[in-house]
């Protein structure tokens, strides 16, 4: 079955989308634009506490029940930054029950195991994107579930996108950042949160002043907004998000002006649950093209995996894998950006070795997920991780 999830509304209707999909045999179209559907929280209870079912009680529940049954998912969404918009990214996002929280190597890469089928990925886009980060994003999220792409679809002509990027013109060392945590899950729990707080201990060494914004609490997007505008430097730290940035972070950008009044740099601290660096390098594309959408110069990103265990490991161990960042907290402070050979060797591995990817499978993986399985039961969960609640 093919299953179209339409983001766009009415503006695009069923006439437009069905000449597009190949295969015509069974196609289900679902407008999402008059559901209710929030973000994902990053709460991690579909994996840890209720496999396979979110915690958010909206209308999603109804389209992961489809998702079960279809054998192509097509996503219609608008585009914005030359990418997913807001809505249609939020869509993916919430697709992470669909996969287990235990996680192994397949197709070479380190990956989250299946918890269903196989699900191919196709999109449908309105507006001008890049075509190459459109086609790129559908072979990594397909991979990710075990199938394959079915292409990037332009529903109108378009004018293909490519965004160039400028880098930080900013000479003088930073004496105040806006740190931003772009995380949809609550600071409280957050491995950002963390992350961050590590970083700025680097800051303190030095001397620099910082101030902390979340966008888990949109009571705080105004001050935020403000923040970003009125001072010369901003560091938004956060999650990769089913292959690029959270919904909840591009719903807030989008609101954010296309210019500004005085000079800014925008910087980004990027971190995911894989350690291999290839996993975030379309998220890292599309973030090179994003600040000069929105007035400011490129001040680089920072790169590091294996951030999934921050959470679920004891005080200590936690304590550990964040310590590097102090380390790069200081680099910034002397240089103001993340454009220096240091940042770049942070990401690690771009992929793991043959023999190595073995050897961690052996001895690492199984350690790590026999950790997960004794998180869950301390969460209350009494279903196998694996549990497939909607077969």
């Amino acid at each position: 079955m093919n299953l179209v999830l339409n983001t766009i509304g009415a503006s695009v209707d069923n006439d437009m989308i069905c000449p597009l999909i190949p295969d015509k045999k069974e196609v289900e179209i679902i407008n999402t634009s008059d559901m209710k559907i929030a973000h994902c929280m990053g709460c991690n209870q579909c994996w840890l506490k209720t496999p396979g079912i979110c915690a958010i009680k909206d209308d999603y529940e109804s389209i992961l029940k489809k998702l079960v049954q279809a054998e192509n998912l097509w996503l219609a969404s608008d585009t914005r930054f030359g990418f997913l918009d807001y809505r249609g990214k939020r869509m993916m996002d919430r697709i992470m029950p669909m996969l287990n929280m235990t996680v192994g190597f397949r197709d070479g890469w380190m990956r989250h195991e299946m918890r269903y089928h196989p699900l191919n990925i196709g999109l449908l886009y309105k507006g001008d994107a890049d075509q190459a980060k459109m086609e790129d994003w559908c072979k990594r999220t397909a991979a990710n579930i075990g199938g394959h792409s079915l292409g990037a679809i332009p529903l109108e002509k378009t004018s293909e996108t490519t965004l160039n990027y400028k880098l930080s013109t900013i000479n003088s060392k930073p004496s105040h950042l806006i740190i931003i945590n772009g995380s949809p899950r609550v600071a409280k729990f957050s491995n950002t949160d963390k992350i961050i707080h590590s970083f700025a201990k680097g800051l303190e060494e030095t001397g620099i002043t910082w101030e902390l914004h979340n966008l888990s609490n949109r009571k705080e997007w105004d001050a935020t907004r403000e923040a970003i505008l009125t001072h010369e430097r901003t560091l938004i730290a956060f999650p990769l998000y089913v292959e690029c940035v959270p919904g909840l972070m591009l719903e807030f950008l989008e609101t954010l002006p296309t210019e500004r009044q005085q000079p800014g740099e925008l910087s980004f601290l990027l971190h995911g649950g894989m350690d291999e660096g290839n996993e975030f390098r379309l998220c890292e594309r599309f973030l090179k093209g994003l600040p000069t959408q929105l007035g400011c110069s490129y001040g680089g990103t920072l790169i590091h995996g294996g951030s999934f265990r921050i959470r679920t490991a004891k005080a200590d161990i936690a304590e550990k894998m964040v310590a590097p960042y102090v380390n790069m907290g200081r680099l910034f402070a002397q240089k103001g950006n993340f454009l220096t050979p240091e940042a770049t060797k942070f990401a690690g591995p771009e992929q793991y070795p043959w023999l190595l990817r073995k050897m961690v499978s052996l001895l690492f993986l199984k350690k790590v997920n026999e950790e997960f399985d004794h998180f869950a039961k301390e969460w209350g969960c009494t279903r196998p991780l694996n549990d497939k609640p909607y077969s």
